[in-house]
């Protein structure tokens, strides 16, 4: 786990407690504008934690990490951002991990229901709030989902270019 999720996790228990120990005093309600923020806050944290906890997995999982030491992994991002690599382990490397974000097509589809579902939300409520919040959460999703396409553009372009000489050998990719 991340520590940025650690740590995200460990302050929802106590505004979660807090929350409780506000509504529990008689004095407040669910319906206070407070207790409403800070259950928004907390939700939206956990949010974040959880987005944070999968893509630390995704990342842990991922075939560039696989022996493949921090600087490889920056001139795989840079190869499959540029387009081509003249380094045939760099460029075996990106193809492994072109061919794993190609693959990854149900990201899209979950990341559009998301999308869907925050717009659905933002126009189905009549409360302020609500369409605000609604609206920003399409908004970030939306963005999420651009850079996902983008990723997965890179990768099928990376996939179509020629491979150096000495990966076609090796058998990374077509001769």
């Amino acid at each position: 786990m991340t520590r940025a999720a650690v740590v995200l996790l460990a302050a929802t228990v106590p505004a979660t407690f807090a929350i409780g120990m506000l509504i529990s005093d008689g004095k407040r309600d669910a319906g206070d504008p407070l207790i409403r923020l800070l259950l928004l806050l907390v939700t939206a944290t956990l949010g974040v934690a959880v987005i944070l906890l999968i893509n630390a997995w995704m990342t842990r999982n991922s075939s560039v990490s696989d022996g493949a030491d921090p600087a490889s992994r920056r001139r795989v991002k840079a190869a499959l951002r540029d387009g081509s690599s003249t380094d045939p382990q760099i460029d075996a490397l990106a193809r492994k991990e072109a061919e794993r974000q190609v693959r990854r097509r149900w990201v899209f589809w979950a990341l559009g229901a998301v999308l869907a579902l925050q717009m659905l939300n933002a126009i189905s409520t009549d409360r302020t709030s609500a369409r605000w919040t609604s609206g920003l959460g399409a908004v970030v999703w939306a963005v999420v989902l651009y850079q996902h396409w983008r990723t997965t553009q890179r990768a099928r372009r990376y996939l179509a270019g020629p491979p150096t000489a000495e990966t076609a050998e090796a058998g990374h990719g077509p001769a």
